[in-house]
């Protein structure tokens, strides 16, 4: 009971002061908000605008488009609705079908459309869905004058039996891998990005809070409780257990954020909860030593952060291992951040499970018990002093 008490006095001191219940909860949130928003992925929207009639050849364009997997069509009856959309970044492209596009294909012509993006905002990439269609209508176009051709059937009949016998075709199917064979799995971005600010954060705001045990020791708070019946030991765990806390409530609000706002998937639940639980204790640890080498507050603050934000870049939060060399990669691995970074890229990216990332939570949970180990020893010794 001692320690329990020990620790939400801890949380109501930490508690207290507004700036840092910003910088422990509202500041991570906002970033990622933000991070979110403009690398989200969202399905692209595709608009389509007619100029003239539907035809029949328009509405197998749409058709095309419509079906398109990856990728969502929009059809306007308005030119400047379209248009308005599309400044708006609403819609990633715009392709307006001419007048004439029916008649031109049924003539055997060669149709243009109007391809219409907002610099900067991805369209390009989206010209390739269109692409697709359009090579898909065109396959049917020609497959049917073909037929027509080869036969005496209409050519209603022809593109009856085009697509009877597009529906009973062979499909092929296509198999991605990395280059070690491994099946090639697309990174979610959103979730990529969560779990770099969660560790980054977490970590980060435990240091800059290891003022608030600096500030125990220079008012008197620690020595009042070792006055007490409390013992050192007591006093070490009732602070440990608080900014453990701290931590576990951080990571709590930035997984039920995104799950709820952004809806990530973060995998295994009993996976990610053993991760967040063996990452904050790091985190603690690391905040109970910088709380017993330092000596008051300023340099604890400008400790915490240059040292965190040092390990976070170097740990894999702010760039992927991707981009590094294979030496930078392996000098990462120093760092408890690029465990844990890799621990949740198996759960939420590759829908990895505890079994899978087995080595990763010993390795967290043997940084966080001997850091603890050390940071126990000094801070019994600077209360005891």
């Amino acid at each position: 009971m001692k320690v329990l008490a020990i620790a939400l006095n801890s949380l109501r001191r930490l508690t207290r002061t507004r700036a840092n219940l910003f910088f422990v909860f509202a500041l991570p949130m906002l970033m990622i908000l933000v991070l979110g928003l403009t690398v989200g992925s969202a399905t692209p929207r595709i608009g389509v605008y007619v100029e003239g009639e539907r035809t029949p050849a328009v509405r197998a364009l749409i058709d095309e488009l419509e079906t398109i997997e990856g990728a969502d069509a929009v059809v306007f009856d308005g030119l400047g609705e379209a248009t308005d959309q599309l400044k708006r970044e609403d819609i990633d492209a715009l392709v307006t079908v001419p007048d004439d596009y029916g008649e031109t294909l049924e003539s055997g012509g060669l149709a243009t459309l109007s391809y219409s993006v907002i610099p900067g905002n991805g369209g390009l990439e989206v010209q390739g869905f269109v692409r697709s269609a359009v090579a898909a209508q065109s396959s049917t176009l020609r497959a049917t004058r073909l037929v027509v051709a080869e036969t005496d059937v209409s050519d209603g009949e022809a593109a009856t039996l085009v697509a009877a016998t597009a529906e009973v075709q062979p499909t092929v199917s296509v198999r991605t891998v990395d280059a070690d064979g491994a099946p090639f799995i697309e990174a979610d971005i959103v979730g990529f990005v969560a779990a770099q600010e969660l560790v980054l954060f977490v970590f980060v705001m435990s240091m800059v809070l290891a003022g608030a045990l600096i500030q125990s020791k220079r008012l008197g708070v620690t020595r009042r409780m070792m006055s007490t019946a409390a013992t050192t030991a007591e006093v070490v765990a009732g602070e440990a257990l608080g900014r453990y806390l701290v931590a576990v409530a951080q990571s709590a609000v930035i997984v039920a954020s995104t799950a709820l706002f952004f809806g990530l998937d973060w995998g295994s639940w009993p996976a990610t909860l053993a991760i967040v639980a063996a990452f904050c204790l790091v985190a603690t640890a690391a905040a109970l030593l910088i709380g017993a080498v330092v000596r008051n507050e300023s340099q604890s603050q400008a400790v915490g952060i240059s040292v965190g934000l040092a390990l976070a870049a170097l740990g894999g939060c702010m760039v992927p291992f991707e981009v590094f060399p294979d030496s930078l990669r392996t000098l990462a691995h120093i760092t408890p951040h690029a465990w844990a970074v890799d621990a949740f890229t198996e759960v939420v990216q590759r829908g990895g499970g505890i079994a899978q990332i087995g080595t990763e939570l010993a390795v967290l949970v043997t940084y966080g018990l001997v850091v603890l180990a050390a940071a126990t020893f000094m801070l019994r010794r600077s209360i005891v002093a």
